[in-house]
């Protein structure tokens, strides 16, 4: 395996005693202000500053060593006052132009002797960042603005020049790349070009404004290509900073301002995941959202700005402050309510390690020891791997390596990686066997997607040989006979082990990696292999896992982060539960309390896997910064860590090494770091990425509820309700957390009001606008439009799957209970809402493949009784009623229990009697509405009809009278269904002949219309 790190050897030692005398008299002359003070403005004497710069930057770079002896000499301090110099040669009068392009010059020059100060070296970025006064780039700032401001008092035109200058040295020195500085001298020249054109009309100017942006956009593409690495982030949000306030400084001038900066930060931004990552470390997304936010009449490329940004929030925000920026901003803002709710739709990646071998060939994260013996051997079945992955891209001409342990003689041996050609999963556990490895052909894997692999290897035993199954995303895929890894030789070692072996000997170590080690890589250098890919956690555990258990920790999720000691049934989403709910019953009907899956979410996975058990945990949550832990501060929680941890880490970092990972096997931090399993190092700079997600942040700030719900209440238009709405659910959706609030704030009832609001507001509006001058609409598109859409996203949250109504899963009975079945303004809204409300209760009972899952969480809710409840008070429309009679049919036949057959009976019952009471009708009229209507006739088309005949009752009502006819007719059909006799046996002890006489007396004629029906009432 590689040696990682960026340490200085012996030779750098030996540099810098050779070279220190020249460089330390290339600094002596840039530090020497005088010579271009006062009268002394000669270009030559420029030019001997840029010539000691030069030497100074090329010395740095030949020869990394002389990087201490340029901190040592205080060489970022000469650096820092060669930009006073710079200053005091524009305050000057009479400044000729042969001095101040020399000075441009020199300020490239200064830009880069500190570029290659900080390149790669580790002492001089952290002097840079804290021993500075006020801290580099900060320090820097001041200074360029002050030569800003005084290039300005000078001369605008120059002061435009300049500022275009700066950007291009802030950005090359990001990138590392000097011809950037060409491109905005280009841009400087064409900006001035417009400038002069000032006076033509403002069309003109505009279109001229376009083409410099889209001409700029071509060039950086054909001088960056797609290849740029950011090498330090903060260059480029200062060049932003000063963007943005120099931009609104000369807003009044009347020309437009051209968008270089941010497209230049956006176009590096959106080439790699790393430089993503490492502009989202810094303050830029706070900067670029105050200002956007705050944008109202500047002149700032707001369309820039928002790409941006919304590119940044794709990783979430980097302090809650952000966070309560959008969230304020939302209530008044569509601009900011459009930014809040792609933030929460993109931000639900999980935290990861990012392996971009594109960068220098090899990138993977390292353990010296795995510890605890590896193989199991005796003490256990077998081993179990665990990752949650993401490919990126694939490098056809290179395998993607994904895990692997071997110790140094490669007796003990293990490599996991997916096949170049057919991105099939390989297992290789040999370098000497004659069959090495095995490949798994069932599945292949692909970019984008979010993958759960598991590999369960079962040790040999005496009457079975070795095999290896592979679980991906909870399911069973294949499993094949694979050798078992050897275990590693004896070694003798005084003083015990880390692996307790006694006598004095112990297994020689067995190290461990995830990605791709220096050693492995099929290829050394920066883009000549192109693999990237995302880890969001690694398990070793020490045993089989069982299917149910995989499952149970594929439902979790990549978010999750732990070792599965709870009750892992808190850390489930609803759609988690309802996934595993489904698999259990399919698996243990009537064994439930037995069930892994059971325990595993209610009782405590300990006793199912004992942490004893887990040999390796990597995660992004157990990342420490080395410049964090002397000041017990870490990435997420304070860590206070004993003197001989400290003095480890600290170690570390004067490797070169910018974090670590603990091993979260090990029960605490201090234990940790006493022994070399116990953390793991990065080599090839993978990047770690820990978004801080919106609906995390929504919690944090105010518990979620009290804040969205409240967003909802303030929108005051369809689309700023609708996206309101959207954000409300996709802030519960896979959150567990936020789910919870809601849960226990009673927020699905508040919701439910506001939105019985919110379409009652609407329909409001839409009445008074028919009633002005405009012309009223020939449909019902404009009353059903929004009510439809805000049921249509509902029903997404809850599980229903219109495109594929065979995969609906109930997966929310709490919010399904309060939102459709307790709303009852649903049954009030036009035709087209109630056949899609109705609908509904067909497609999770009926039409989907879960219905019997679905039915058991229906059937708990009483629709049938409160529907008959409905029926007594609610007016029913014939255009609608038919919808109502297919769910009432469906929801039924799902469960006749005793109570509803009953219920049904007498409501029948009750609906007769209180129909003639309401408006009497000759027996001649109902006679021929229940025999004349054959079987195959709608019961739409039977409601029309009867409706028809009714003179008393408009034609958009269904009488009481109807209605009981309807539901004895249905009643009916379901009670003498061919070949199935149980439900009319039911029904013959539950509802008395009480009730059947009473039918008699009431309308002989409806008792000889159900005889029709081959009823047989039992007297």
């Amino acid at each position: 395996m590689s040696s990682s790190g960026k340490g200085h050897d012996v030779k750098a030692t030996e540099i810098i005693e050779n070279d220190s005398p020249e460089l330390e008299e290339h600094l002596r002359t840039l530090s020497a202000r005088d010579s271009i003070d006062g009268g002394a403005r000669d270009v030559n004497i420029i030019e001997k500053h840029i010539a000691a710069g030069h030497a100074a930057r090329q010395l740095l770079l030949d020869h990394p060593g002389t990087r201490d002896t340029f901190r040592s000499l205080r060489g970022f301090e000469i650096l820092l006052g060669a930009l006073d110099s710079l200053v005091d040669l524009f305050v000057h009068p009479g400044v000729g132009a042969g001095p101040q392009q020399s000075s441009s010059h020199f300020l490239s020059v200064v830009f880069s002797v500190l570029t290659a100060a900080l390149a790669e070296h580790r002492g001089n970025q952290t002097y840079w960042h804290r021993e500075i006064p006020q801290g580099g780039w900060k320090t820097l700032e001041i200074k360029l603005q002050t030569l800003r401001q005084s290039s300005s008092a000078h001369s605008y035109e120059k002061s435009q020049e300049l500022e275009q200058h700066i950007y291009g040295c802030l950005i090359a020195c990001a990138v590392d790349d000097e011809s950037i500085q060409e491109l905005f001298k280009h841009m400087e020249i064409n900006q001035n070009a417009n400038k002069r054109n000032s006076n033509e009309p403002q069309a003109t100017t505009k279109d001229a404004n376009a083409s410099l942006t889209k001409n700029f956009r071509v060039r950086l593409d054909r001088n960056l290509g797609t290849a740029a690495h950011m090498r330090d982030p903060e260059p480029l949000c200062l060049a932003l900073k000063l963007w943005l306030k120099w931009e609104l400084e000369t807003s009044d001038s009347g020309n437009g301002r051209n968008a270089s900066v941010v497209q230049t930060v956006t176009y590096l931004a959106s080439l790699s995941t790393h430089n993503l990552i490492a502009l989202h470390r810094t303050n830029t997304l706070s900067i670029l959202l105050l200002s956007l936010l705050n944008s109202n009449g500047s002149s700032l490329p707001l369309t820039e700005l928002y790409e941006l940004v919304k590119l940044l929030l794709s990783l979430g925000i980097t302090k809650l402050d952000d966070a309560k920026l959008l969230f304020s901003a939302a209530r008044s803002s569509s601009t900011a309510a459009d930014l809040l709710l792609h933030a929460l739709r993109s931000s639900h990646s999980p935290p990861y390690f990012h392996f971009d071998l594109s960068i220098c060939g090899y990138s993977s994260i390292e353990l010296s020891d795995i510890g605890k013996g590896f193989p199991p051997t005796n003490s256990s079945n077998g081993y179990t791997i665990s990752l949650w992955l993401q490919i990126g891209r694939f490098d056809f001409n290179a395998h993607t390596t994904l895990f692997g342990a071997f110790d140094p003689s490669q007796t003990c041996f293990i490599l996991i990686y997916l096949e170049k050609d057919s991105q099939n999963l390989i297992l290789q556990t040999s370098v000497t066997s004659t069959r090495p490895s095995v490949r798994f052909k069932t599945v292949s894997f692909h970019e984008g997607r979010w993958y759960h692999i598991a590999l369960a290897h079962r040790r040999p035993m005496a009457t079975s040989s070795s095999r290896v199954s592979l679980y991906v995303n909870g399911n069973f895929v294949e499993q094949v006979k694979s050798n078992y890894p050897l275990a590693p030789p004896m070694s003798k070692l005084k003083g015990g082990s880390a692996n307790h072996v006694p006598s004095g000997h112990r297994c020689t170590p067995v190290q461990a990696f995830v990605g791709t080690p220096q050693d492995l890589a099929s290829r050394l250098g920066a883009g000549v292999v192109s693999s990237q890919w995302r880890l969001a956690s690694a398990y070793v555990f020490g045993d089989i896992l069982s299917d149910n258990l995989l499952a149970v920790h594929c439902e979790l999720g990549p978010r999750y982060f732990g070792n599965y000691q709870d009750c892992l049934g808190s850390f489930n989403t609803y759609q988690a539960a309802s996934s595993l709910k489904i698999r259990n019953d399919s698996l243990h009907l009537g064994k439930k309390p037995q069930s892994e899956i059971i325990r595993a979410m209610e009782t405590g996975a300990s006793e199912l896997l004992p942490e004893k058990r887990i040999i390796l945990g990597l995660s992004p949550w157990n990342v420490l910064n080395t410049d964090d832990v002397g000041s017990h501060e870490r990435m997420h929680v304070p860590v206070y860590l004993s003197k001989a941890a400290i003095k480890t880490t600290r170690n570390l970092g004067h490797r070169g090494h910018d974090y670590f990972v603990v091993n979260g096997a090990i029960p605490t931090f201090n234990d940790a770091f006493r022994y070399p399993y116990g953390f793991a190092v990065p080599t090839g700079s993978p990047a770690v990425n820990l978004p801080q997600s919106l609906d995390d942040a929504a919690w944090q700030i105010g518990g979620c509820t009290a804040i969205m719900l409240d967003h909802l209440e303030r929108s005051d238009n369809e689309d700023a309700t609708l996206g309101a709405l959207s954000c409300i659910f996709e802030c519960i959706r896979d959150n567990w957390r936020c789910s919870e609030a809601m849960e226990k704030d009673n927020g699905f009832a508040i919701l439910s009001a506001l939105i019985s609001r919110k379409i009652n507001t609407r329909a409001e509006e839409l009445n008074d606008d028919r009633s002005s001058l405009r012309p009223k609409p020939t449909n019902e598109d404009d009353q059903a439009g929004f009510p439809l859409k805000v049921l249509t996203a509902i029903l997404n949250f809850l599980g229903m799957r219109p495109n594929k109504p065979e995969n609906s899963v109930l997966n929310n009975p709490l919010a399904y209970r309060v939102l459709i079945v307790d709303a009852d303004y649903w049954r009030s809204m036009p035709a087209r809402v109630q056949e899609l409300y109705y609908e509904q209760f067909e497609v999770f009972g009926i039409r989907s493949k879960y219905h019997n899952f679905n039915a058991k969480r229906l059937s708990k809710m009483r629709i049938i009784k409160k529907w008959l409840d409905a029926l007594k008070t609610d007016t029913f429309k014939k255009v609608s009623f038919g919808f109502f009679l297919n769910a009432f049919k469906s929801l039924l036949a799902m469960n006749m229990a005793a109570d509803q057959l009953r219920s049904l009976a007498m409501y029948i019952t009750y609906a007769v009697e209180q129909g003639q009471k309401e408006a009497p009708c000759s027996q001649d009229k109902i006679h021929s509405l229940v025999v004349s209507t054959s079987p195959a006739q709608s019961l739409t088309t039977q409601v029309e009809n009867s409706d028809a005949t009714n003179s008393d009752h408009t034609d958009l009502e269904v009488s009481t009278s109807h209605r009981a006819v309807r539901l004895l007719e249905l009643y009916a059909d379901l009670l003498c269904m061919p070949g199935d006799n149980a439900h009319i046996a039911k029904f013959t002890k539950i509802v008395t002949n009480k009730v059947c006489l009473v039918l008699v007396k009431v309308e002989k004629a409806i008792l000889k219309g159900s005889r029709k029906k081959r009823v047989r009432w039992s007297f």
